[in-house]
This record gives C-alpha cells, sequence and structure tokens, in this order.
C-alpha cells in the first residue's frame, strides 16, 4: 500500500486508471471506466501545477472524461474533458515531448463537443488544435498514424457540417495516410478503416461515383473483420458498413446489398445498451434500412419497424443535438410511406409535422437544409394532391424554392428542389423563369469540372428531363431565344467543358496578361488531369497516389473557378466563358438552316436559326411525343445495329423489323413540316440542293432524320430535298468557322484482321482507294503497323483521317468507346485528350461510330463526337453496323467527289456522302434502308 505522500503514489494511480481505461475500451464494463476516472482524479490532485507529471496526469483524465461521455452522452463529462485538457497544455512548456499528444486529445474533445452541440468554432477549434500534434508528430513516431485519423475525422465534420469540398479532400488525405502507415495487425488498424471508410461514403454521396461506394464497403468490410466480436467498437463500425451498404443499394438497386445493410443495423442495434448516446443513431439507420426494404418488397412489417426505429431515435435525442433534424427527416419519410399505403391523413399529418420541425430545427447555413426543404416540399405536395385544397400547394412551392436557393453539398438536391418550383409554377399560372434559370445555374455545379471526364458522364445520368422541360415551356411561351440558350447551355455539358478549357484567351490578354497566362496554365493542366486513367487503390501506396491525384485535381478546378472571377471582374468581360447568349449562337448558321428539335412529354417543337436572320422559326410538331418516340426508337432500329457485317458484335440474334413506318413517322411529323416552313419543296440536282443541319435532342437523337420518307417508288423522302449533316451543339459549328490553313494529307487506317474480332477483308480493298489520288499526300498504318501510338502519331501530322477498322460503343463507360487497332482499342478518352491543330475531314468506316449511349442522349457520346471535339471539323460516320461490300464502295464515291479538282476541301464532305450514298440506294433500292442509311455527316 503506498501512502498518500509518497513521490510515486500519482504515477501509479495514473498508470492504474489507463490499465482500467483499457480494459474498458476492450470490454465495455462501465465500473472499469468509473475506476479509470476515480484513480486518474486522485492523481492530478496529489501532485501541484508545477509538477513536469501534472499535464499528462490531465490528459489522461481528460481522455476518461471523453470516454465516459462517448458511453452514456452526459454533457457534463465533455465539458470536464475539455477542461482538463486545456489546463493540461496550458501547464505544459512549449519543447515538452508530450505536448503533440496533449494538444492532440484537446482537438478530440473539442470534435465530440462540435458533434454534440454543432457550434462551427468548436470544430474550428478542433481542427487547429490536431493540426498542431500532426505537426509536432515525427513520421516514424508510433502515434502519427492515430493523429491523422484524427484530424481526417474532424475535416470530414466539418465538411458534413458547411460542405466545403476541401474538406472532405482534406480528411481523405489524413486518413488515408493513417492506413498506410499502420499494419494490419495493430489494434488501431479497424478504427483508422472505417474512418476512412465513411469518407468515401460521403465523397460518394456528394459526386456519386460508385467507386468511392465500393472503396468505402472495402475498407469498413476489412475494419469489420480485424475487429474481435467482443470488442465495444464492433458494434460502431458494423453501423458505418451498414450505412455503405444501405448508400450503394440506393444506388444500384441489388436487393443483397439492403440485406446486407439490415443484418448490419440489426446487430448494431441489438448490441447497443439504451442508455448508450449512439443507439439514436443507429435505431435511426436501421429504419431507414427498414423503410427501403418495405419500399423493394412491400412487407408491411419491415414499414412498421422503420416507424418504431425512427420513433424511438426521435425520442432518444435531445433537441438541441445536431442529429435531431435528420432523425425527424426520416421518420417523417417513414409516415409519408404509410399514407401512401394506408391513406390515413393522420399519417399524412404526421409526416408534414415532421419534416417542418426537422427544416425547423436544421440551420440556414447547414448543407443537408435543402434536403429537408426538399422532403417537407414533397410532404405538402402530397398533401395537395390527397385534399386538393390550395394552401397545400404554396406551402409545397415555398419548400421546394427555399430548398433550391439552399445552399447544399449535393448540387443534384438543389436542382431537384427547382425542377419542382418550376412546376408548381405552372400549375399556378406563375412564371417558371427564376426557378429554370437556377437550375441551370446549378449544371456547372453538378457536373463539376474537378470531376474526370469519366466521372462527369456518370453524373450527366442526374440531369433527366430538366433540359427538354425547361426548353418546352420556354416556347409555349414563346421564349424562343431563351429556349434556345437553354437547349444549348443543357446539351453536351462535358464536351462543352473540354472546348472551354482549349479555348483561346487572346482577348483576355489584352485586359490583363498575367491572368491570362495564370488561365491558360491553369487550363491546360486541368484538361490533362481531366482523363487521368483511373487508380485501382488496392495498396497503401496507390490509395495515397489516387487521393494525391483527386486532391490536385479538385484543387486545380477551385483555382480555375477563383480565376474565372477574377477575370470577370475586369472591364468588359463580365460574360467571360458563361453560357452563350441566343445572339452568338446564331452565328452557328452559316451554310444552311439549322434545326434544333426537343421534346417534352406530349409536346414537340423546332426552332430553325436561318444564317443572318435575327428571328427564330418556332415549328410546331404536335403528332410527335415521347411516348411515340419511345416505341418506335427500340424496335425499328434494333434490327440495324446488327444488320451489317463490320461491327465489333456477332453473336446476338434478333427479329428483323421493319424500319419504313418509323420513317415514315419521321417524314410527316418532323421532317416534312420543317421543310416545308423553309419552302425547301422542290426537288433538284444534287449539287443545287439547300443544306441543313439537324441538332436533335433527347431520344429523337437517335432517329435518322436525313433518311425520313415514304418508300413507296412515288412518294418523297428527304434526301430530294436536302442535304443533310448533324451538329451534337451549335457551339461545336462555332468552333470550327474559322477557315483552315491548307491541308496536309491524309492518313488512313485500316485493320483486316483486329486480334479476337472477326476479319474485315474488304479493308484492303477500301484503303486502295487512295492509290487514285497521287497528288494527296497519303500515310497508311495496315495490320501490325497499325498501332495506337502511331495512329495517333499519324493523326498529328495529317489533315485528314480514314479508320477503316472495327469500332465499338462502351455502355459502362462511354469514353472507352473505341477503334480496334493491332494492339488495343483507340478509346474516345484518348482522341479527346488530343488538342489536333489544323485538321479537316476524319471518315470514320466502322461501325456505330455516330451511335450514342440511350443513357446520356444529350452528351453524344459517340467517336464522331469526339472526333469533332478533337479537332475535325468536319466528320462522316456510321450510325450502326455497315456491310462490308458498301463501306469502300462509299468512301470511294466520297473522296472521287472531294478530290475530283485535286483540292482537299473538307466542307465539301456532306454534299460528297450525300452524292454517294444516292449512288449505293441506286444500287441497293430505297428498302434496304439498313444498307444506306447508316452513313451521317456530322460538322461543317
Amino acid at each position: 500500500m503506498t501512502l498518500d505522500g509518497h513521490h510515486n503514489k500519482p504515477g501509479y494511480l495514473n498508470n492504474l486508471g489507463i490499465s482500467c481505461l483499457r480494459r474498458f475500451e476492450r470490454l465495455g464494463e462501465p465500473a472499469d471506466l468509473d475506476h479509470a476516472i476515480q484513480f486518474q482524479a486522485q492523481a492530478a490532485s496529489l501532485i501541484p501545477d508545477d509538477h513536469s507529471d501534472k499535464p499528462s496526469h490531465l490528459s489522461n483524465l481528460g481522455n476518461s472524461w471523453i470516454c465516459r461521455f462517448e458511453s452514456f452522452g452526459d454533457l457534463a463529462d465533455l465539458d470536464r474533458a475539455v477542461d482538463c485538457q486545456t489546463h493540461a497544455l496550458n501547464l505544459a512548456p512549449s519543447d515538452d515531448p508530450g505536448r503533440p499528444a496533449w494538444l492532440n486529445n484537446l482537438g478530440v474533445s473539442w470534435l465530440h463537443r462540435f458533434k454534440r452541440l454543432g457550434k462551427a468554432a468548436d470544430i474550428d477549434q478542433a481542427i487547429s488544435f490536431e493540426a498542431q500534434a500532426v505537426d509536432l508528430t515525427p513520421s516514424s513516431h508510433p502515434d502519427k498514424p492515430g493523429r491523422l485519423s484524427n484530424l481526417g475525422n474532424s475535416w470530414l465534420c466539418r465538411f458534413e457540417h458547411l460542405g466545403h469540398l476541401e474538406d472532405l479532400d482534406h480528411a481523405i488525405e489524413y486518413q488515408a495516410q493513417a492506413v498506410a502507415l499502420t499494419p494490419d495487425s495493430h489494434p488501431d488498424k479497424p478504427a483508422h478503416l472505417t474512418n476512412l471508410g465513411n469518407s468515401w461514403l460521403r465523397q460518394f454521396e456528394h459526386f456519386g461515383d460508385t467507386r468511392d461506394i465500393d472503396r468505402a464497403i472495402e475498407a469498413q468490410t476489412q475494419a469489420v473483420a480485424l475487429t474481435p466480436d467482443n470488442h465495444p467498437n464492433k458494434v460502431g463500425r458494423l453501423s458505418n458498413l451498414g450505412n455503405s451498404w444501405l448508400c450503394r443499394f440506393e444506388r444500384l438497386g441489388k436487393l443483397e446489398d439492403l440485406e446486407r445493410a439490415v443484418d448490419c443495423q440489426t446487430q448494431a442495434v441489438d448490441l447497443t445498451p439504451n442508455y448508450h448516446p449512439e443507439k439514436s443513431g443507429r435505431l435511426n439507420n436501421l429504419g431507414n434500412s427498414k423503410l427501403y426494404r418495405f419500399g423493394r418488397i412491400g412487407e408491411l412489417a419491415d414499414l412498421l419497424q422503420a416507424i418504431k426505429c425512427h420513433d424511438r431515435a426521435v425520442a432518444l435525442t435531445p433537441n438541441d443535438h445536431p442529429d435531431k433534424p435528420g432523425y425527424l427527416s426520416n421518420i417523417g419519410n417513414s409516415w409519408l410511406c404509410q399514407f401512401e399505403r394506408n391513406k390515413e391523413l393522420a399519417d399524412l399529418g404526421h409526416a408534414v409535422e415532421s419534416h417542418s420541425q426537422a427544416v425547423c430545427l436544421t440551420p440556414d447555413y447547414h448543407p443537408n437544409k435543402s434536403n429537408r426543404l426538399f422532403h417537407l416540399g414533397n410532404a405538402w405536395l402530397y398533401h395537395f394532391e390527397y385534399l386538393g385544397q390550395a394552401p397545400a400547394l404554396e406551402q409545397a412551392i415555398n419548400a421546394f424554392g427555399a430548398g433550391a436557393t439552399t445552399f447544399a453539398f449535393r448540387p443534384s438536391i438543389q436542382i431537384q428542389c427547382a425542377q419542382k418550383w418550376a412546376e408548381i409554377s405552372v400549375l399556378l399560372e406563375r412564371s417558371p423563369f427564376e426557378a429554370y434559370q437556377l437550375a441551370f445555374s446549378m449544371l456547372p455545379r453538378l457536373v463539376w469540372i474537378g470531376h474526370t471526364v469519366e466521372q462527369r458522364f456518370i453524373i450527366m445520368t442526374m440531369v433527366g428531363d430538366l433540359v427538354s422541360q425547361a426548353a418546352a415551356w420556354a416556347i409555349s411561351a414563346q421564349y424562343y431565344d431563351l429556349a434556345l440558350e437553354w437547349l444549348e447551355q443543357g446539351r453536351s455539358i462535358v464536351w462543352g467543358q473540354t472546348l472551354g478549357l482549349r479555348t483561346s484567351l487572346q482577348d483576355l490578354s489584352l485586359c490583363d496578361f498575367k491572368l491570362a497566362q495564370q488561365l491558360q496554365y491553369t487550363a491546360t493542366t486541368l484538361d490533362s488531369v481531366g482523363y487521368t486513367p483511373y487508380i485501382h487503390a488496392k495498396t497503401p501506396a496507390s490509395t495515397s497516389d489516387f487521393v494525391s491525384q483527386v486532391n490536385y485535381r479538385h484543387s486545380l478546378a477551385l483555382r480555375w473557378e477563383e480565376l474565372l472571377a477574377r477575370a470577370r471582374v475586369l472591364p468588359g468581360c463580365s460574360d467571360f466563358m458563361l453560357p452563350s447568349k441566343s445572339t452568338s449562337l446564331k452565328q452557328a448558321a452559316t451554310d444552311g438552316p439549322i434545326v434544333i428539335i426537343n421534346t417534352y412529354l406530349a409536346q414537340c417543337d423546332a426552332l430553325i436559326v436561318l444564317p443572318q436572320q435575327k428571328d427564330l422559326i418556332h415549328v410546331p410538331l404536335p403528332e410527335v411525343s415521347q411516348k411515340k418516340l419511345d416505341e418506335l426508337c427500340t424496335p425499328a432500329f434494333q434490327f440495324m445495329s446488327q444488320k451489317g457485317s463490320r461491327s465489333a458484335r456477332w453473336s446476338t440474334q434478333i427479329e428483323v423489323l421493319n424500319p419504313l413506318p418509323a420513317l415514315a413517322f419521321l417524314w410527316s411529323g418532323v421532317v416534312e413540316p420543317v421543310l416545308d416552313s423553309l419552302s425547301y419543296t422542290e426537288k433538284l440536282n444534287s449539287d443545287a440542293l439547300p443544306h441543313i443541319t439537324w441538332c436533335a435532342t433527347g431520344t429523337m437523337s437517335f432517329f435518322p432524320l436525313h433518311a425520313a420518307g415514304l418508300y413507296n417508288k412515288i412518294s418523297k423522302n428527304a434526301s430530294d430535298f436536302v442535304v443533310s449533316s448533324y451538329t451534337p451543339t451549335l457551339k461545336a459549328l462555332i468552333l470550327h468557322q474559322e477557315p483552315s490553313l491548307p491541308q496536309m494529307g491524309l492518313l488512313a487506317v485500316g485493320q483486316e484482321a483486329t486480334p479476337g474480332l472477326a476479319p474485315l477483308p474488304r479493308t484492303i480493298e477500301e484503303l486502295q482507294i487512295f492509290r487514285k489520288y497521287p497528288e494527296m499526300r497519303c500515310s497508311q498504318l495496315e495490320g501490325v503497323t497499325a498501332t495506337v501510338s502511331a495512329a495517333l502519331a499519324g493523326m498529328e501530322h495529317h489533315s485528314w483521317v480514314h479508320l477503316a477498322c472495327h469500332a465499338s460503343q462502351s455502355k459502362s463507360n462511354p469514353s472507352h468507346s473505341a477503334f480496334h487497332l493491332h494492339d488495343g482499342p483507340l478509346t474516345l478518352e484518348e482522341i479527346s485528350k488530343r488538342q489536333f491543330k489544323n485538321k479537316g475531314l476524319a471518315y470514320l468506316s466502322g461501325c456505330q461510330t455516330a451511335f450514342g449511349d440511350h443513357e446520356l442522349p444529350d452528351e453524344a457520346v459517340h467517336l464522331a463526337a469526339g472526333m469533332l471535339m478533337a479537332g475535325y471539323p468536319s466528320v462522316i460516320a456510321t450510325a450502326w453496323s455497315i456491310m462490308d461490300e458498301d463501306a469502300p464502295f462509299v468512301a470511294e464515291s466520297v473522296y472521287s467527289e472531294l478530290l475530283k479538282d485535286g483540292k482537299m476541301d473538307h466542307t465539301r464532305s456532306a454534299r460528297a456522302l450525300h452524292k454517294a450514298v444516292g449512288k449505293l440506294r441506286e444500287r441497293v433500292g430505297d428498302q434496304a434502308v439498313w444498307r444506306w442509311a447508316p452513313f451521317v455527316h456530322i460538322g461543317v
């Protein structure tokens, strides 16, 4: 027995307290924690403030108070922890070797205080102290990983509170370092893994990249596996893993993910004592999973359990707790589901009340405020639809309007609010202009330039029918110029961003040369890293590389936005790189009319831009609806993608359907009304036919408008009256209006026998065409010489390119659509990286080189568009599979027309293709649409 006056007594008590704390952390017995606090408090009281051990004893006591707060949720314990650790730090000399530990401990206490009270100043304090602790801790120190992980947690909490992306980047960076520095055998490894997993989960919620949720699940699964079953932290890690499984289910809809979520969260709830402060959160999570399972399977028991879990979570949580609004919002969703099922007004009342409370308790600056307003708006909308009471509709529009104008870290929520706001405005006969304009202003945040091009294409699937809906309203209100601007702003967004990064800054340099230089460097670098290949982060080193890569790209994007803002305050530069106005968009019509077609529900319209004309022509197309297009699209043209032989796919067997009724519908419903409005009703010879450029949106972009007609030998069709081209956007035409320099030869690439694909014997014949034109410099790549690198190098040094090879469309990743060469695929991504100069014609003689992705109809994710954006102003391509024998026939006809006077002039390529296809029609007959209609011209 050591007497109180003995000089070693405080040390013994302190060590005994630490042992009791460790046993509590391992076994979870509350008595051990009480003993730890008792012994450590006694140790601290037995020595004066000027004793060198006093700071460490106080800090250890503070850790035990924190542990008790985590276990029981008493705010007084948290205040005691902050007091002890603040006192410890104040007593410690600046050069004390224990200072990093005490800084870290105090930072953790401030973090817990923030989580409980939600005060921004507390999280700033946490980050400040933890950052100092990390900076003062050598990389080789065994506590470095833990301090990095703690700092990462604080950055994550700050992100969740304020929605600043930089904070999330910091969180992932520090937590990835912590994981990389910790061996699997270390007892702290599971904690670091689950923390990193939580950050990956938040990044998935923010950006929607499924690879982030896969990383979260992988890290959290490993954390659970490394944690013993009787470890008190096992429960929390199971709950976190369950959250990630649920998020993946929400995105992919796989039932097995939902079942895993329910299983993890059920275990977490069952293993958490009722007195534990995390009980409410785990009940809330289980309620969410049960609610989703009810929605998927329809079992009433799941809905009842969801309501019960959510109700208990709300009841256990005080009103001043920052998590209370989220729990209220979730129970509101459960009540709304029960109302949908039973139509009991009481349930609807509970839903509205819960969502209203959630909104009231959420600070205006909170990034989830918009989401809670969205749910409140939906509840009021249900109220109106069921009871028909006008005040409910006013409440709904107020909620959606507030949600649209409140910052959210997920801009998709603001866009959804704005779209709902617009829809109700129309219903109330009010102008939806402000709502739609706000939604369009959010698109750059949603499809953020800090993502890779691949990620942006994935995100574009979230935009839905916003663009077509807004344009339809503007047209119906006779705001034709506004409709034109919105259609351009909402189409080919990813390509538009790429073109923006490649825009000349010559005019800006006259205003501010240094700023223009900074923008040029940032743009060039950002363009390059946007195509950085995905790193499969399977090792700590690769994870660190990936995180560094992502953070670098994000910082470049933020720098780009900062520089743009600076440029726009310069005199005369207020609209620098902002969406184009209709006056400039109309400049695209230099070679005949441009016809933009928009379809939304039962409304279809054409807007026609005429050369040198101020006013747009509006042509209503009442026969066309979205439903009709959906009915025609798949069956009428499905067979075309398989009918030809020059295709990379061979095994599919489908019924051959007749496309002629669809072409007849396109003629009577779309093309004939447009041509009539232009007075293009006279049949002329090919050289005299007017030229028209089609710019279709949505599903219409998959239809061959150039082939529309009544093929009964006596009636009319589109090719009798016009030469047709296509363009993904008006900007794509404007980009290529500058006159080209003298053309520098043609690169011809042919692949008769591509490894792993069927042979294409007529490619040899196709390449022999160019021997007829000795005056044109022509380089050829065939067989083993036709490699990806050789093709790209050749494209750099020749103005025209002819690619006669297999081509394929990637559905999972459109940017991986490719030409198949000897050593592998030449992808759309590789082509789009290039900024080719002084180019002319790209002739793509493969299959489906102009056929996009049905999930991204307005993004023009096909090889032809990629060539257009890479610098080729004129592209000849194929919309579906073609016959081997037709490829050389059409190519020879095109080049004989283009080169008949010995000049390389790509601006004549549309008319040359028109004549060539006409010859093929004469050869195979009008009825063989699938033979001649695939050939299309895109661009100028």
